[in-house]
């Protein structure tokens, strides 16, 4: 009997496993970030590495150019970094954000020190420097002086200066002579190294009033900064050296020379100045926040508009930027042909933010920009992009802008921009082409709100032909957004800002207005039955239900379809209970985006982070927020699943991070069944992913004498396996055999993967 099963197993491997070797994939449950290169405000140099900072870490090769990064995904602790400095003779690199939270870097190991940012005190906690003596760090403070010891990981003491009952601001520290020397917001005191009382304000000495901001030893010689000024300390005594154009935005010493970060809206450079503190050069042409002297002739600047600089001979400038998003501003994000499009936004508080940086889309893990910024130069007029729709029949992208109309951008890079026209209107009352959602329906019209016109909502028609339509609105402003399509072709568009829902049917004839219908939905039983009527979003999930987001939870239209019907269709305010806890589904909650992956479970995304929910709301499978994930915000602004991979997409306000998720879209047949990771590494912990089958297939795993280890069903069109059988236990190096069916056994499918002990 065991040989006819073997001998049955070989049968279905001949007729259904293609030999050919699977690409790795990401595995189930792993994060990745996609933060944007473009800005920087701190590097530092260590070995052959320089390191810059701005919402993340990375380091870049001097020799080739090659780049690391890391976020929240693999080590920091935290998001938006304001300093990183390294210290030679402890081999720790400290990473200070700016919410005062402290990392320690060492190699590739991280040690989260939160002391300060978790400190309870009245007044600023924020950490202005940090100067390095004795295998010790001093962090120059808004509440004194912190010394923190990184080989034992802990805050040995605190200096507090204190001046008419005022605790000082500390904005550097240094030495000279055997003395400290801090800068404050006082003036410049000065403290015998080795006093073992300096906690004792006493023992601090004023020799200057000037409020510096800036404090540093360079071969030997100290010299202090106020926002505009350089001087030298000789004898306690400052005298000055040079008077800058622009704000002195910080200082760096060199082994060579010192320099001096200078910008404002007019004047942007790097003073460079000789161990004499003579000025010798200036780099231009650049914004800089911070630099580092790698040569006698090379410094690399962080730059707040190019990331990371190299200037050879010091003047010369490189832009060092791997492949990567444009902008961290992610107010939006569409799916469209598999790719997907992050889209930096345009509104804020539905008002216009001259926001120039475009879209950006990510195809085969590669981005491209689209904007005036990096030579599109059809969008040179464009600003503030709030959707994207691509045209599968062409490839033609259409942008909704929330200031210039709509932009049709061609393959090419050739553009038509249509806006003052008879049917996309400028704002009541203002100049302004603001278009805020886009759709396009399954006959290829491309649907548009036009916030605030006469007529809030146009389509521009497959055959290239234009409509619009007006909603009777009962307020002046006429608010339009997002736009989403039911089951029976009617459009549902949002009115924000405390207004509702609109929905049209137009009875499947645009051109004949005389046989649409109009509905208004809001709060009330009979009058759509919404929660709240300040509308953020809808999602239509995979059984044509419309999951409506508010201010103040969520609302389930079941019978969408049945809107205008004479007995309507008011939203379901479904009662959930999670943990102990009974109410309104997501009550009290700013639902701002809703996701639905391919197994009809919902993503919600609000101000307190991320849910996933099951397809009914009945189960809370998921939860992620800024302490137990790598989500760099709590505040969600868009939420896209990609159907095919499973990849979970986060737009925060503090940039884009995306999860592999356990569903996918299900497939028409089982042809592209794909297990990975195979072979299966001896430590791997995560989850082994069987993809590309048909919704909800039963799937079945097996070892080699025909044993069944371990069944489950899919998720959508891809099932998932934790690598234990069912006694718990991690099965024997060996191939392992997936068989997988739908419901009624047309759509079969064998496979197999080595698993590794």
């Amino acid at each position: 009997m065991k040989m006819k099963k073997i001998a049955f197993i070989s049968f279905l491997l001949l007729q259904f496993i293609s030999n050919h070797t699977f690409a790795q994939m990401t595995p189930i449950g792993s994060w990745q970030s996609h933060f944007s290169y473009n800005t920087a405000f701190t590097i530092e140099l260590i070995g052959d590495k320089v390191y810059s900072a701005s919402t993340h870490l990375r380091s870049c090769s001097l020799t080739d150019h090659s780049f690391e990064t890391y976020s929240k995904v693999n080590g920091l602790s935290d998001v938006g970094i304001k300093l990183i400095r390294y210290d030679l003779a402890t081999d720790y690199m400290i990473i200070i954000y700016n919410n005062s939270n402290i990392d320690l870097m060492q190699g590739n190991n991280f040690y989260n020190m939160p002391d300060i940012k978790n400190l309870n005190i009245t007044g600023s906690k924020k950490i202005n420097s940090v100067f390095f003596k004795n295998n010790k760090m001093y962090l120059s403070t808004d509440f004194g002086i912190v010394v923190l010891d990184p080989i034992k990981k802990e805050i040995k003491e605190t200096y507090v200066l204190q001046l008419n009952a005022q605790i000082l601001n500390i904005s550097g520290l240094s030495t000279a002579g055997g003395y400290f020397y801090a800068a404050t917001s006082a003036g410049i005191f000065k403290a015998n190294e080795s006093n073992p009382i300096l906690q004792n304000f006493a023992n601090w000495n004023l020799i200057d009033p000037h409020a510096c901001n800036f404090i540093f030893n360079h071969k030997e010689k100290l010299y202090a900064t106020t926002p505009d000024s350089l001087f030298k300390i000789e004898n306690d005594q400052l005298v000055g050296l040079y008077q800058s154009e622009s704000p002195i935005l910080n200082t760096r010493s060199g082994q060579h020379d010192f320099y001096l970060c200078e910008s404002d809206d007019n004047v942007r450079a790097i003073k460079i100045f000789s161990e004499s503190g003579i000025l010798i050069d200036s780099a231009e042409a650049i914004n800089p926040r911070d630099v580092v002297e790698t040569s006698s002739n090379e410094i690399w600047e962080s730059d707040f508009w190019d990331g990371l600089v190299k200037l050879s001979n010091r003047k010369n400038k490189e832009l060092i930027r791997p492949n990567g998003i444009f902008s961290n501003a992610t107010y939006n994000l569409a799916i469209q042909n598999n790719d997907l499009y992050a889209i930096a936004g345009g509104e804020n508080g539905w008002i216009y933010t001259y926001n120039g940086d475009g879209f950006s889309k990510y195809s085969n893990g590669n981005w491209t920009t689209f904007n005036r910024t990096v030579g599109t130069s059809s969008m040179d007029t464009i600003l503030d992009v709030m959707d994207v729709v691509v045209d599968p029949r062409n490839n033609y992208i259409y942008a909704a802008t929330f200031q210039s109309g709509l932009l049709e951008l061609h393959p090419d890079n050739t553009s038509v921009v249509y806006k003052n026209t008879p049917y996309i209107q400028a704002q009541i009352g203002d100049n302004s082409y603001r278009l805020a959602g886009l759709v396009m329906d399954s006959e290829h019209n491309l649907w548009m709100s036009n916030y605030g016109a006469p007529d809030q909502l146009v389509v521009k028609k497959a055959d290239g032909s234009w409509q619009k339509f007006a909603f009777p609105y009962s307020v002046s402003e006429k608010t339009a957004s997002q736009i989403v399509i039911d089951n029976a072709n009617q459009k549902w568009m949002v009115a924000p800002r405390g207004v509702g829902i609109y929905v049209l049917n137009d009875n499947n004839s645009i051109d004949n207005k005389n046989d649409d219908k109009i509905k208004f939905l809001r709060t009330g039983a009979g009058y759509g039955n919404l929660p709240s009527n300040e509308v953020n979003c809808i999602a239509k999930d995979l059984n044509g239900k419309l999951w409506v987001g508010t201010g103040d939870g969520i609302a389930i239209f079941n019978c969408a379809e049945n809107i205008m019907d004479q007995n309507g269709c008011d939203a379901e305010l479904k009662i959930v209970k999670y943990d102990l806890n009974a109410g309104l589904l997501f009550q009290r909650e700013n639902v701002r985006t809703i996701a639905i992956d391919g197994a009809n479970n919902k993503w919600i995304g609000t101000n307190n982070g991320v849910w996933l929910i099951s397809d009914d709301a009945e189960k809370i499978m998921q939860r992620f927020n800024v302490d137990n994930s790598p989500l760099p915000s709590n505040e969600i602004n868009k939420i896209a699943v990609h159907p095919i991979t499973g990849d979970v997409y986060f737009a925060t306000n503090a940039g884009l991070v995306s999860y592999r998720g356990n569903a996918t879209e299900g497939r028409n047949d089982n042809d592209d069944m794909l297990v990975f990771p195979n072979p299966v590494p001896s430590q791997y912990s995560g989850n082994i992913a069987i993809s590309g089958l048909v919704a909800n297939a039963d799937v079945r795993i097996t070892d080699a004498a025909g044993q069944l280890v371990y069944r489950t069903k899919a998720q959508g069109g891809q099932a998932t396996w934790n690598g234990l059988n069912y006694t718990g236990k991690r099965p024997r190096t060996g191939v392992f055999y997936v068989f997988v069916t739908n419901t009624d056994g047309s759509e079969s499918k064998a496979g197999k993967f080595i698993f590794n002990e």
